[in-house]
């Protein structure tokens, strides 16, 4: 039963956990709409550690929540395992957000996982009652006609699009929408049957699964932070 020190900051929850097995030891989690993840990842890191009583060389493995989500939690989760991995000599792992935001919840029906990705954009993937996978992480606009195959089906819709998917599509008397965050106290179960099976990235080539380009715009301002003028 491995001890893997899980990262999760994909969304505005930003999370860290330390399990033994499935057995969560300590974890540390928190809502911030500011997206201070940045600032809070470490220090969660350290607390975890310290308030669990395990030292860093005693970590068997790193995992981290890898995507889709915000591209700017992504990037600090990720170069954080990634650190802790190059300077522990220890493997990584990398688990689907998506399959992270579903897991607590496909041992009652199927699964839509929905991350809001703006406007009428989600990245969505499904998974059967029990978890396997019925169609991969992908961004999809929402419409009327959207999970129409799912019409007779009984369906949990969950996430940060979940609010978004039932303005939208049409009700159904069997269908649920549950908004939520991905949680770093479901990827223990996930991360340890990755470890048994030796299922680890990597760690030079590892990138978080961002789906879309990342969108750059122009800065406003110039070099001095003053607003820029057209000429």
């Amino acid at each position: 039963m491995a001890r893997i020190l899980h990262i999760e900051t994909s969304t505005q929850q930003c999370g860290v956990a330390l399990s033994e097995g499935t057995d969560v030891i300590y974890h540390k989690q928190t809502l911030d709409k500011g997206f201070r993840h940045a600032a809070q990842l470490h220090p969660f890191i350290d607390q975890v550690l310290q308030e669990a009583g395990f030292k860093p060389h005693q970590l068997e493995a790193i995992a981290v929540s890898a995507g889709p989500g915000s591209y700017t939690g992504l990037r600090i989760g990720s170069v954080a395992a990634k650190g802790l991995c190059f300077a522990l000599d220890i493997p990584l792992i990398a688990l689907s957000t998506l399959t992270v935001l579903a897991a607590p919840y496909w041992s009652n029906s199927r699964v839509v996982s929905l991350l809001d990705a703006r406007r009428d954009e989600v990245y969505h993937a499904s998974f059967a009652l029990g978890g396997e996978v019925e169609s991969s992480a992908a961004a999809h606009i929402l419409t009327e006609d959207s999970y129409a195959n799912l019409a007779t089906e009984a369906c949990c819709f969950v996430g940060t699009g979940a609010a978004k998917a039932k303005e939208i599509l049409p009700p159904h008397a069997h269908w649920h929408f549950i908004s939520d965050y991905p949680s770093v106290m479901a990827m223990p179960d996930l991360a340890q049957k990755a470890y048994a099976l030796q299922q680890f990235e990597a760690l030079g080539s590892f990138v978080p699964s961002y789906i879309k380009p990342v969108r750059i715009t122009a800065s406003k301002k110039d070099a001095l932070g003053r607003p820029k003028t057209s000429r």
